[in-house]
């Protein structure tokens, strides 16, 4: 039921928007995309992301086919724009379970045409694969197809998920869909764009950003696809998975503008957690705080009286000095994305003085800690304290929350840490739903 309603309410804000899709802030989108392909995995931390998304007014619907081929995995991702515009996401999951693995090892390649589910499945059967013609990777293609266009739906019309999207953007002309995914999702959302191409969406609507994704298919195939949609590829310095298949096989070739990243964090350059980080660090470089973004931001739960938040205090191992500014932004940006109205408190000023005269009726303190773990040189523990008090100087709570950085970046675990003290610092707040 929960998917009738989403995909019915994608095609009716689809009609219902009044103006033509924006030209996005690419170092926000770039942002906010990387957040998505983050989330899509299902661990722990990987669920919180999509959590915080959800809080930013993103609204989440995740889709699982299997074929006997493939288990594909699509989440399908809205989110309402302050002038009522609609902005959606497609995005793939990467490689994480045993089935996504066999599917990155079905390295034959197969025919890439046709027009319908039906023509594609046969076009990849043909046994005449010669190299004139579009060839792609068959465990990404049995991917695609499983997640987008393999499972019909009565409830419209026996529509496969795929052919719902590609009816309502030729529908719809003006608008786009983003596509986006980190490795095996990336190359998944390249794919699936270039199926959407095929059943007559426009390239102008289709917008595909992907981390760390590997080529897909033969020159062939890029030719007769890269002015078909527009595709930007980030990837990392010194990720081996970007030229996988094409150090395998001369024969694949990739396309699209290419980005390319450089982490100082010494850590095998796959991983999604740095695709994240240089994406946040590209997004704070490129603006101030005072700017308010349109992908990253929600809707603020409503307090009854102003929280002053006191100057965040740090106390860093020197190796983690140059990422302050980064860790402070990305926890006053969770704060201020959370609740309104909050006033954040300049350094030497007098804490509840301040807060009085700004007519508070809470005050926060933030402390945070890293500190290297011995024999570990590229991790670190880090401590969130934080006190909340009323205007009295009534402690209404107090919590210590702790994690390390072995699954994700420093600044992107003091972003965690603030999201974990979110839920008995909002019950004390008395917040407003």
């Amino acid at each position: 039921m929960w998917r009738k309603i989403f995909l019915l309410c994608f095609a009716w804000l689809l009609s219902l928007s009044p103006v033509q899709a924006r030209e996005l802030d690419k170092a926000e989108l770039n942002f906010a995309t990387a957040l998505i392909s983050m989330s899509t995995y299902s661990a722990e931390l990987n669920v919180l992301a999509r959590h915080w998304l959800e809080e930013l007014g993103w609204v989440v619907d995740s889709h699982e086919y299997a074929t006997a081929l493939a288990a594909g995995r699509v989440h399908i991702l809205a989110k309402k724009l302050p002038d009522d515009e609609q902005v959606y996401v497609l995005a793939f999951p990467g490689t994480e379970r045993k089935q996504d693995a066999i599917v990155d090892l079905r390295v034959k390649r197969v025919n890439f045409g046709g027009t319908s589910p039906a023509e594609f499945a046969e076009v990849a059967g043909l046994e005449d694969r010669q190299g004139a013609n579009p060839l792609v990777h068959k465990g990404f293609n049995d991917y695609t197809q499983a997640a987008l266009f393999s499972e019909q739906l009565p409830e419209f019309g026996n529509l496969t998920l795929g052919e719902v999207i590609a009816r309502d953007l030729r529908e719809h002309p003006a608008y786009q869909v983003y596509l986006t995914g980190h490795s095996l999702g990336g190359a998944a959302a390249t794919l699936a764009a270039a199926r959407l191409a095929d059943m007559g969406v426009r390239p102008q609507q289709l917008q595909v950003i992907t981390f760390g994704a590997p080529a897909v298919g033969n020159t062939a195939f890029a030719r007769a696809y890269e002015k078909r949609m527009q595709l930007t590829r980030i990837t990392m310095e010194g990720d081996p998975v970007k030229a996988a298949l094409q150090l395998l096989s001369g024969s694949y070739a990739q396309f699209g503008e290419k980005l390319v990243w450089d982490s100082h964090l010494g850590r095998f350059p796959h991983d999604m957690t740095l695709y994240l980080d240089e994406a946040l660090r590209h997004y704070q470089d490129a603006h101030d705080e005072s700017e308010r973004p349109l992908l990253v931001t929600g809707h603020c739960h409503q307090l009854d009286g102003p929280l002053y938040v006191a100057p965040l205090r740090f106390k860093l191992d020197d190796m983690l000095s140059n990422d302050r500014s980064y860790m402070e932004r990305v926890a006053r940006g969770i704060l201020k994305g959370a609740y309104t109205p909050i006033i954040f408190g300049e350094a030497r000023q007098d804490v509840y003085q301040a807060a009085r005269q700004q007519g508070a009726k809470y005050v926060l303190y933030e402390r945070f800690r890293g500190q290297r773990l011995k024999k570990e040189d590229a991790n670190f523990r880090l401590t969130l304290e934080e006190e909340l008090y009323d205007m009295e100087g009534n402690l209404l709570s107090f919590q210590s929350y702790s994690t390390t950085a072995s699954t994700l970046t420093p600044i992107e675990a003091v972003g965690y840490l603030v999201m974990q003290a979110e839920a008995e610092r909002s019950a004390k707040l008395n917040v407003k739903k």
